[in-house]
Formats: C-alpha cells, sequence, structure tokens
C-alpha cells in the first residue's frame, strides 16, 4: 500500500480527475451535487473515488473505483473505512459485485433479497441483471459502527 495516499473529501478541482477514473473503469455515471464525494490522491493523482448518494431517503454507496494500476494495495478498504461516519447516519445500500460481498460485508452490510430494496433500487439491480452484471444487493443499517 501507497502510505503517502491520502483520503479526503473531494473538491471542485477533482471533477476531470474523477471523470476520467470513471472513464478508464467503464463506469458511466457522475457525482451529483448532493453526493458526498471521497477521494484517493497519491500526490497530485486521483487514483480512487467513491460517492455516497441521498436517494429517496436512503444513502447508496455508488461508484466505488480504484485505478487499475493501484488496485490491490488496500486503497478501496480506506476509501470504504472513510466512508462509515457519513454511513452511520442512515440505512445505506450498495449493488456490488458478487465477487466483492466479503469486502462490503466487513464494513457491516449483508446480503439482502430484492424485495427488501426500496423500489428504485430494485429495478436499479433487475437492470444491472439484466445487462448480466453478476451483482447483489446490500444493506448497512444506520447506527452501525
Amino acid at each position: 500500500m501507497h502510505s503517502s495516499t491520502d483520503i479526503l473529501a473531494a473538491g471542485p478541482q477533482d471533477r476531470d480527475a474523477i471523470a476520467r477514473l470513471y472513464a478508464e473503469a467503464g463506469y458511466g455515471a457522475a457525482p451529483g451535487a448532493d453526493d458526498t464525494v471521497i477521494v484517493a490522491k497519491l500526490g497530485a493523482t486521483l487514483v480512487g473515488v467513491v460517492r455516497l448518494c441521498p436517494e429517496d431517503g436512503v444513502t447508496v454507496l455508488r461508484g466505488m473505483q480504484v485505478s487499475k494500476a493501484y488496485q490491490g494495495q488496500g486503497i478501496g478498504a480506506r476509501l470504504l473505512a472513510a466512508c462509515l461516519p457519513h454511513m452511520a447516519r442512515s440505512e445505506t445500500f450498495c449493488l456490488p459485485y458478487t465477487h466483492l460481498e466479503n469486502f462490503y460485508a466487513a464494513a457491516g452490510f449483508a446480503r439482502v433479497h430484492g424485495a427488501a430494496l426500496p423500489g428504485f433500487l430494485a429495478g436499479r439491480l433487475a437492470a444491472y441483471r439484466g445487462r448480466g452484471q453478476d451483482v447483489v444487493a446490500m444493506r448497512r443499517s444506520a447506527g452501525w459502527i
């Protein structure tokens, strides 16, 4: 792991770098105005990003991406740890790839069936699976630390 990697709140100056990282990862969404965006920087280089998005009364963890050159070095775990204080405030959901289920479980997420999801997320889950993405639905209770 790069000990000099800083984990911090994204600023307006990070917008283009976030867009580039998302494009590199093939991820199409962009941060919304109400999102809490946390980034990982190695010097001036943005190497990771995650968003906490308020949607219909819950929080959705979305867009967790680490640059391919920096994966496997603990940056994703540090980004997720930086989300914990924010996720303690409200029920939080995520729709990660199945192979990442244990990664998110370590932060208090548990697998749930689609019927336990808010309607908008159940629709998103069905759309992802309809495109052949191997994803699971996970929920983290508010207040869990």
